[in-house]
């Protein structure tokens, strides 16, 4: 990923919608999961600038949050977070003991990985997990929705939700929750990325405050909706799995 995208992440990710909506998201399917886990160690796989690491400690009260990711880049961003638990490493060989964590997520990243380093990722998150640990896993959504974001961000694939489950459980997850999600935008976003096709520029930009309040409120009304139902297709695929 380029290096302007991680400073735009940086300066962004506290307040645009996108980012805050999609935190709503994960805290919904989380939520009552991460209850019965006592001392709860987490991984952020690919934790970009820290502030989601930071975020997931915080929301889900854990004992140690730790983070991985690829580019040196994101180093300055950690420093000024005043982060010391975040390691420079490669999903598809994380730098990590086997049996170490409770709770692994990771958000938009195996999308970046060709197919072998992809499902090496997933073993490796399997690795890393202790038994019955959990994986929250969000990634976005069908390949003939590639856009000039997809440009910007060094997509290799989008996935659909059965090649996600696929994935997860040729290396060793049993899943208990998937589904797409930012579907209620999903009309308008998905013109918006046809549209885009040939250039090369991100979607993290800036907002304004009634597209950030009015996105924003979509999102959030979908993490509602989360906790009763699953939604047939959206920009986003996650899902909630257990080592087994």
């Amino acid at each position: 990923m380029r290096e302007e995208e991680y400073r735009a992440m940086f300066e962004l990710e506290e307040r645009l919608w996108w980012y805050d909506g999609m935190r709503a998201v994960t805290a919904s399917i989380l939520g009552e999961s991460t209850a019965a886990l006592e001392n709860r160690r987490l991984l952020d796989v690919g934790c970009g600038t820290g502030f989601s690491m930071m975020w997931l400690r915080a929301r889900f009260n854990a004992t140690a949050a730790f983070g991985v990711d690829v580019s040196e880049h994101a180093v300055e961003f950690w420093r000024s977070r005043g982060l010391d638990t975040i390691a420079i490493g490669a999903a598809d060989a994380l730098p990590f003991p086997e049996n170490e964590f409770d709770l692994v997520t990771c958000f938009d990243v195996v999308y970046q990985l060709e197919a072998q380093a992809a499902g090496q990722a997933l073993a490796e998150m399997n690795r890393v997990l202790k038994p019955g640990g959990l994986l929250f896993i969000r990634e976005p959504a069908y390949d003939w929705l590639r856009g000039s974001h997809d440009v910007a961000v060094a997509t290799r694939h989008r996935y659909t939700r059965g090649e996600l489950r696929g994935l997860l459980e040729s290396h060793g997850f049993a899943i208990r929750r998937a589904s797409y999600a930012n579907t209620l935008l999903f009309p308008a976003a998905a013109a918006h990325r046809l549209l885009s096709k040939g250039g090369d520029s991100s979607d993290v930009r800036e907002a304004s405050n009634f597209m950030n309040r009015t996105l924003g409120a979509a999102l959030k009304l979908e993490a509602r909706l989360l906790k009763r139902v699953s939604f047939p297709f959206g920009l986003s695929v996650i899902a909630l799995a257990e080592k087994s």
